[in-house]
C-alpha cells in the first residue's frame, strides 16, 4: 500500500492541485483483457516516464464486467482486482493523484428510464463500488474514484432531460456505495460526470448532487472544438474561432460549477493527429491555459494510437518508452508550472462575431446563435455590468442589436442602444445590461437562443460583435 494520508484539503484544495494528466487509454479498460486492443501490459517503467515528464494526474480507466469470476453478483476476480492495485501504485509511488473508474463496462450505455433497467445498472455499480471501496479504503487522498465514465443510452450523445436525472441517480448510488465502506472513503473525492460526461448547457445545467457531500467534483470529457479535435475528417490548423469556441466552453464551466464552488476536472481531452504537430501544440497549450485559470486539471486522453484519422491521440510510445509528441506533453505541463497569475476573474470576451459582413433593408448582417442553440456565447455569463459592443460603418446610430427566442421568451426585440461614438475610422454602439433587460427580460440562460445585428433602411456592415464582462 501506498500514502494512507489524508490531508483534509477541501475538494477545490484537492482539484486544484492535480494539474495536468495523463489517461493510460485502452488498456485496463480493453475488452478481455489488458492487452486486446494491442496495447502492451503496463509496467512501472511506463508510469515512471509519464511522471518524470512532469504530468501529475494518472487516469487508470478500468472495465469490471470482463473479470467477474460471478456475473449473477458481479464479484469481481482477486486477479484482476490485484492487477489494478498494482498499477494503480505504480502512479502513487510517483507521488501522482490517481483515478480509477467504472469504464466501458455494458452498463455504460445503460441510462434508461425503464425502472428495472436503472435498478439492474445501479445494483452493478454498487456491487463494484463496495468491492473496490473496500479494497482501497485504507489509501490516501491521492487515489480519486470516478463513478462511471461517459453514462449514456445506447449511442445517443444528446439524450433528454430523463436521462440526464437517470445519470444523477447512478451517480448518487455509486457515491453512496463508496462512502458506506467507510475508512479514507468517507472523505476521499469522487469524481461524477454529466451525461456522457458532456459540457453542454443544456447537460451541465440538470447535473446535481443528490446527497450532502462536499468531497464531490464534476467529471467532464471535452474534446473541442470537435472540428479540430476529434473529427478526423476536419480541419486541422488551429484557428482563432476554435480559440474563442473553447474559451466559451470553459467560461460555460465557469459560471454553471466553479462559480458555485463546485470543482470540475476534465478527465478526458486531446486533439487527433492530422499531420498538424504545430496547431496541436498550440491547441494544448490554449486548452491548458484555460483549465489552469479556472483551477481545472485536463488530462490528455493517450490511446498508444499514432499517425493521422480519427482518434489518434497517442503522445507516447509504451514500448519504445518514448514520447513520440513531447512538445504537445511540454505544451500541457510547461502552463501548469508557469508562475503566471490566473486568479483574476477576467473571464476574457471573445468576439461573437469578427470580419466584415453588409445588410440593407432591415436585413441581418450578422447571426449568432447561443450556447442554448449550438453558438459560442454562454446566456448565462450576461450580468450586471456586461454590456454588448459593435464596431460597423455606414450611417451612424443605423445599427440594430436584435434578441430571439425559440424557448417561449421574448421571440424579437429590439434592444435600446446606450451609447454610439466613433473609433479607428467605424463607428460603435454599446448596449449596456439595463437596456437588454427593459427589452427582453432577465432570464437569459434560459430564454435568449440568438443574437442579430441588422440593418435598418440605410446599409450597414459590420466588422465586431462581442460581449463585454467588465
Amino acid at each position: 500500500m501506498v500514502n494512507t494520508k489524508m490531508r483534509g484539503l477541501t475538494a477545490a484544495q484537492l482539484v486544484a492541485d492535480m494539474g495536468p494528466g495523463w489517461n493510460l487509454g485502452n488498456s485496463l479498460e480493453s475488452e478481455y483483457n489488458e492487452t486486446y486492443w494491442g496495447n502492451p501490459a503496463t509496467t512501472k517503467e511506463m508510469i515512471d516516464k509519464i511522471a518524470a515528464k512532469g504530468f501529475k494526474t494518472l487516469r487508470v480507466p478500468v472495465r469490471w464486467d470482463d473479470s467477474y469470476s460471478n456475473p449473477s453478483n458481479y464479484t469481481i476476480k482477486t486477479e484482476f482486482m490485484d492487477r489494478v492495485e498494482t498499477v494503480v501504485n505504480y502512479g502513487l509511488q510517483n507521488g501522482m493523484y490517481v483515478i480509477i473508474n467504472v469504464h466501458h463496462n455494458d452498463l455504460q450505455t445503460m441510462v434508461s428510464t425503464d425502472g428495472s433497467v436503472k435498478q439492474r445498472v445501479k445494483d452493478e455499480l454498487i456491487a463494484i463500488w463496495k468491492q473496490v471501496g473496500n479494497r482501497f479504503k485504507d489509501y490516501g487522498d491521492y487515489l480519486i474514484f470516478e463513478t462511471i465514465n461517459e453514462p449514456r443510452y445506447q449511442e445517443d450523445w444528446n439524450g433528454n432531460t430523463a436521462f440526464y436525472e437517470c445519470v444523477n441517480e447512478y451517480n448518487e448510488a455509486s457515491r453512496a456505495a463508496m462512502r458506506g465502506t467507510g475508512g479514507n472513503n468517507s472523505s476521499r473525492l469522487i469524481m461524477m460526470p454529466t451525461y456522457a460526461a458532456s459540457s453542454d448547457s443544456t447537460k451541465i445545467s440538470i447535473w446535481k448532487k443528490l446527497a450532502a457531500d462536499d468531497m464531490i467534483a464534476v467529471s467532464i470529457h471535452a474534446y473541442l472544438p470537435y472540428d479540430f479535435a476529434f473529427d478526423g475528417k476536419g480541419h486541422s490548423n488551429w484557428t482563432e474561432s476554435d480559440y474563442y469556441d473553447l474559451s466559451a466552453v470553459f467560461l460555460r464551466l465557469n459560471s454553471t460549477f466553479i462559480k458555485k464552488g463546485l470543482p470540475v476536472v476534465i478527465g478526458e481531452f486531446g486533439a487527433t493527429g492530422k499531420d498538424n504537430v504545430a496547431d496541436r501544440e498550440k491547441f494544448a497549450k490554449a486548452y491548458a491555459t484555460f483549465a489552469k485559470k479556472y483551477k481545472m486539471p485536463c488530462v490528455w486522453w493517450d490511446n498508444n494510437l499514432f499517425g493521422t484519422g480519427a482518434e489518434m491521440f497517442g503522445i507516447f510510445d509504451r514500448t519504445s518508452l518514448n514520447f513520440v509528441y513531447g512538445g504537445i506533453a511540454d505544451a500541457i505541463i510547461n502552463v501548469y508550472k508557469s508562475n503566471t497569475d490566473d486568479d483574476d476573474d477576467d473571464d476574457t470576451n471573445p468576439p461573437l462575431f469578427k470580419g466584415a459582413s453588409t445588410a440593407t433593408n432591415w436585413a441581418q448582417a450578422v447571426t449568432v446563435p447561443t450556447s442554448r442553440y449550438g453558438g459560442r456565447l454562454d446566456p448565462s455569463i450576461i450580468k450586471q455590468g456586461g454590456y454588448f459592443y459593435i464596431e460597423y460603418s455606414g450611417t451612424k446610430d443605423q445599427v440594430e442589436l436584435i434578441f430571439q427566442s425559440l424557448s417561449g421568451g421574448n421571440n424579437w426585440c429590439k434592444i435600446p442602444m446606450s451609447e454610439s461614438g466613433s473609433i479607428d475610422g467605424h463607428y460603435y454602439a454599446k448596449y449596456s445590461y439595463d437596456n437588454c433587460v427593459k427589452a427582453f427580460g432577465s432570464d437569459f440562460e434560459n430564454l435568449l437562443d440568438i443574437i442579430h445585428v441588422g440593418a435598418t433602411d440605410k446599409p450597414v456592415t459590420v466588422y465586431l460583435l462581442s460581449y463585454n464582462h467588465k
